[in-house]
């Protein structure tokens, strides 16, 4: 079954904002494994609990995630090249945010657009911490206040279960695993990957 053609406006304006790659997609290839999403904590990601987009706050565990997928057939997929210098190394930390922050633009823009697009139910996905906030402020909702950017703010795959390294391999994509121990040259590319689904 082909997907809607107007799908096709959204991987153009992800590549307009600077998506390598971009495809609309069906959702049976959205692998969710609870393993997947453990590994937001085992070992437990420095962000654990920062925000209410990560574990343990967020409450689309993978169970939550396969049904909210079962209800689409199509999504719209990317990935955002990066430098590899700023995801490794001591300044990690700070030196990722400026692409992770404009990452999260634009899987809301995608989103937004989707949404005028007549799909009501455009749901966005990103990468990475709450960046939005965290590490320079904490996290208002987890203060019992609201968020400061409910517009922005999303989480990412893996926090939701999607096992983004099967998925790119089934697109045959190219993602490396990058660790703290990692060196600049030991890693091959560097980057985000985002998902909207749409219908």
């Amino acid at each position: 079954m082909n997907h809607p053609p107007q799908l096709d406006e959204l991987v153009a304006a992800a590549q307009e904002m600077g998506a390598r790659r971009a495809e609309v997609v069906p959702t049976g290839i959205l692998t969710v494994k609870t393993a997947a999403w453990a590994k937001c904590f085992i070992p437990a990601c420095k962000f654990y609990g920062s925000s209410i987009m990560c574990p343990p706050h967020n409450p689309l565990k993978p169970e939550i995630t396969r049904r909210i997928v079962g209800e689409y057939q199509w999504g719209v997929l990317f990935q955002l090249m990066a430098e590899v210098e700023d995801f490794v190394g001591d300044q990690w930390r700070t030196r990722h945010v400026p692409t992770e922050l404009k990452h999260k633009e634009m899987v809301a823009e995608l989103e937004g657009r989707a949404f005028a697009m007549g799909y009501p139910l455009a749901m966005g996905f990103a990468a990475g911490e709450c960046s939005l906030c965290v590490p320079r402020q904490e996290c208002t909702v987890l203060a019992g206040d609201e968020c400061r950017h409910p517009l922005r703010a999303r989480p990412a795959m893996e926090a939701c279960g999607f096992d983004v390294f099967t998925i790119m391999k089934t697109m045959g994509w190219p993602m490396a695993p990058i660790g703290h121990r990692c060196r600049a040259e030991q890693v091959p590319c560097a980057s985000l990957v985002g998902l909207v689904l749409v219908v």
